[in-house]
């Protein structure tokens, strides 16, 4: 004997599940696609930065972890282990990307014989600070400017002129002036009060 009532029950309760299963497939999909971007939403805030393409500090660091300085920097041996050193923050994550620089720092570098150009590669973090406020930087060797220029948001490898090119081996001090002081507690991503400027990723001599 045929029940059309409990037929129309059965047809209501599974278009309920199908309509249920549904609208669970795409939670899934909406968390596959909102994880992660909170994964790699602000570095400050406990979170490393995405690989850039650029050199990490713990692939060719100038000392050894848990305390790195970026590729090609030196540091006199009597101030490795210090929290900051002229302006440079070392990295003391042997796995985040360094290092940090002050608005005002000064980096040291050995320059190979016969060297005419220096290429410092900085990076700039795409956080809502440096995307209204674009970021400037002076890199000056020996009192002489080399470089002076705006820097957005991602990585930029910047062609910096030697003021005594192709000569012998030596250490160079680089004086880097960056225009805009940045605070992460001031924007709210996390308790660190310095004044920060942009990441120096590396130092290298062509």
């Amino acid at each position: 004997m045929n029940h059309p009532a409990n037929a129309g029950t059965i047809v209501r309760a599974l278009a309920g599940a199908r309509a249920w299963t549904r609208a669970r497939s795409c939670a899934g999909v909406l968390a596959l696609l909102v994880i992660p971007a909170v994964a790699f939403s602000g570095c400050l805030s406990g979170k490393r930065i995405s690989d850039i393409d650029a050199p990490t500090a713990s692939a060719t660091p100038a000392v050894g972890s848990p305390w790195v300085v970026p590729p090609g920097v030196v540091v006199a041996p009597a101030r490795r282990g210090e929290r900051e050193i002229d302006g440079l923050y070392p990295a003391t994550d042997p796995q985040e990307r360094c290092c940090w620089l002050a608005p005002s720092a000064v980096v040291a570098a050995e320059k190979p014989a016969g060297a005419g150009l220096a290429i410092v590669t900085v990076y700039v973090p795409d956080y809502p600070f440096f995307e209204t406020r674009p970021q400037n930087l002076t890199i000056a060797i020996a009192g002489s400017i080399e470089y002076r220029g705006d820097v957005s948001p991602g990585v930029h490898r910047l062609r910096v002129a030697l003021p005594a090119p192709n000569g012998e081996a030596r250490t160079l001090r680089f004086t880097m002036h960056i225009g805009r002081t940045f605070v992460p507690y001031a924007e709210h991503l996390n308790g660190d009060h310095r004044a920060l400027g942009l990441i120096l990723l590396s130092i290298t001599f062509g």
